[in-house]
């Protein structure tokens, strides 16, 4: 079983305003593309729909990044996620869209939780950070856990 993984979009809109979508991978069983694709496609689908549920129009937004595991802190995942915070991400090394990110965390803290955690500095996040304020965005019943992913 694959999937099922926390995953974070960071958008800009034409105002210039960011949105922070949260969402899980969907799970799908097999090592299959065609499964895999389909999984992406649903995923798409749901990001699309939490974002025209808060009146923003997907083709009206532009992806800046996307982290796809844990982030850096815990705000995502409090019982009440904040709806609006100041997010803080870095490109990773790969290159956009893939950035590492964290809500609500001071520089230092960004960098600190990064340098103690192997999966995060794995990532290779590139300095400097940059933080924006943004609207934070959920899909219906997160935060939610597996055990597959648990921090």
């Amino acid at each position: 079983m694959a999937g099922g993984f926390p995953v974070f979009r960071l958008y800009c809109t034409s105002a210039g305003s960011h949105v922070l979508c949260c969402a899980h991978f969907p799970e799908f069983s097999g090592s299959k593309p065609d499964k895999e694709f389909s999984a992406q496609q649903s995923f798409d689908r749901a990001v699309e729909q939490i974002l025209r549920e808060a009146s923003f129009e997907p083709t009206t937004v532009t992806l800046i990044g996307e982290q796809q595991g844990y982030p850096v802190g815990d705000h995502l995942f409090d019982a009440t996620v904040p709806r609006t915070g100041n997010v803080s991400f870095a490109f990773q090394k790969a290159g956009p869209p893939w950035i590492v990110l964290g809500l609500d965390v001071s520089s230092e803290k960004f960098w600190s939780e990064i340098d103690d955690d192997e999966d995060l500095r794995g990532l290779g996040p590139i300095a400097p950070a940059t933080s924006v304020p943004a609207v934070v965005l959920t899909e219906t019943g997160w935060p939610r856990r597996s055990a597959l992913d648990s921090p």
